[in-house]
Parts: structure tokens; sequence; C-alpha cells
């Protein structure tokens, strides 16, 4: 029995290895999260430019500056919230 959905970012990590989440735009990166969100769209956006980011393989690294924490990326549903 496996302890994980289809299509989701957990699912991704078990089969096929450590990824990572990519932002072009403020070149960065950091490893991806085993959440149970769907990876297709990627479900992660940049907290500073607000750009999705792209999931790679953790071996094809995008840039050089490694961002640490996954607080760098935040999923769209808690990306934004309402103000009064």
């Amino acid at each position: 029995m496996s302890n994980f959905v289809a299509g989701t970012c957990r699912a991704l990590v078990y089969t096929f290895g450590p990824q990572i989440v990519v932002c072009h735009r403020c070149r960065k990166f950091v490893a991806m999260p085993k959440l149970d969100l769907p990876y297709d769209p990627c479900p992660f956006v940049c907290k500073d430019c607000g750009e999705r980011g792209e999931i790679r393989p953790k071996h094809q690294p995008a840039y050089a500056e490694v961002t640490r924490t996954a607080a760098s990326f935040v999923s769209p549903k808690n990306r934004w919230k309402a103000t009064r």
C-alpha cells in the first residue's frame, strides 16, 4: 500500500527522486517539499517576485545561488490573503 496520491509533489519525489523549485527571475532555487499538492502546473510561487516556480530534477540546478528555506516559495492559496 502506497502512502501518496498519484499526480502530487510527494509522488513525484518518490518516483523520480529529489526535485528543486526554481525561480528564473530571482535566480534562486530550493529543495521541493514533499506535499500532497498537484505538481502540474507548479503549485509554488516565488515570495519575492510572484512568478510561478519551475520543478526540475535536483541534479540539474539552474543557478548557483541557493535559497535554503522553503519559505521562499509558497503555494498560491497561501500567498494571497484577504486584507481589511
